[in-house]
């Protein structure tokens, strides 16, 4: 083997165990964020530096929103969607506070109208003055104050009007540029609005249409995972018959670890899109059997249900390659 190539090897081993570092790093990371999210508290250290090991693997069969029409899904989402009704409540409070800014702009009319009476009772002074009183100091008897409350609602001495009052403001400059915005503010509400419904429209379509094809993609890594297992077993019984080299078995194992990579890969994705079509129709929650009620009450009455998987132990599972040895003597040939 060339020394250059020695060294390229020990160069792309090098970065192999970069990656696997780096790897480890996010798996670890991974199984922390599960571990917080079950127990709350990782100050115990075994719970700590437990290893979180999956006991099921997604199942590749068909969901039923996947059969649904598109409208169907579509109206489901604009039902379930909250911010869809935020944004529908902002709306209506733009539209109120633009009915408050164009009032402001009218002009205000105010009719009033009062009606009263006036009760006296008493004795007259003795020391009245007709001179400075401007009326003849009138004799009358001693009264009380059921003789006043009696002349006040008797009509006697009524005191009654009616008026209104008309006000007009002039290039009121101040509530012209408060009802500006304001209708530009509901202008952008009603924007937000319509754009919320067609992103949505966009995000269940996408959804759905990206099972279909995470779904083709798994069953594509699946062939070429079995291929490349194919071809390194091929490449390895010719290695005994001599007519292979190790070099060549190596890559047929690295072209079969490529293909498990990606098969995975490809498995993750079709789980993300999954659980991406629940929370794009809003549905999540009641896919699982998660009641809010029951969380708010810290009393759970029934365990979730977890759909679309399937026990590890029916996955298949993918047995390392062995490296066989190389022959000593080459077949005899005649």
């Amino acid at each position: 083997m060339a020394p250059l190539d020695v060294v390229q090897a020990d160069s792309t081993v090098a970065t192999d165990k970069q990656a696997l570092i780096n790897t480890q790093s996010t798996l670890n990371y991974q199984q922390q964020i599960i571990k917080q999210a079950i127990a709350r508290n990782l100050n115990d250290p075994a719970l700590a530096t437990a290893p979180v090991i999956p006991t099921d693997r997604i199942s590749l069969e068909q969901l039923p929103e996947e059969s649904q029409p598109v409208e169907d899904l579509v109206q489901s989402a604009f039902k379930n969607r909250p911010e869809l009704e935020q944004a529908a409540l902002t709306l209506r409070n733009d539209e109120i506070t633009l009915k408050g800014a164009r009032n402001s702009l009218l002009p205000t009319f105010d009719l009033y109208g009062y009606l009263g009476g006036q009760g006296i009772a008493g004795s007259v002074n003795p020391n009245c003055n007709p001179q400075f009183n401007g009326s003849a100091c009138t004799s009358t008897e001693s009264t009380g104050y059921g003789t006043a409350v009696t002349n006040a609602f008797n009509g006697s001495a009524p005191d009654k009007g009616i008026g209104f009052s008309l006000n007009v403001t002039i290039r009121n400059r101040q509530a012209q540029s408060v009802q500006a915005r304001s209708l530009m503010e509901y202008r952008q509400s009603e924007l937000r609005l319509a754009q919320l419904y067609t992103q949505i429209r966009m995000q269940v379509v996408n959804a759905q249409y990206a099972l279909t094809n995470d779904r083709a993609q798994v069953q594509a890594s699946v062939a070429a995972r079995d291929y490349a297992r194919q071809s390194l077993d091929a490449e390895q019984k010719k290695l005994h018959l001599g007519a292979s080299t190790t070099a060549n078995v190596l890559l047929q194992e690295r072209n079969l670890a490529t293909a498990e990579n990606n098969l995975i890969a490809a498995n993750a994705a079709f789980a993300k899109d999954r659980a991406g079509l629940y929370q794009t129709l809003a549905t999540t929650l009641e896919r699982y059997g998660i009641n809010l009620m029951d969380a708010a009450k810290g009393t759970v009455n029934s365990a979730p249900t977890i759909g679309g998987v399937q026990p590890a132990s029916a996955v298949p599972a993918t047995a390392p390659a062995t490296m066989p040895a190389q022959p000593t003597t080459p077949p005899s040939t005649r």
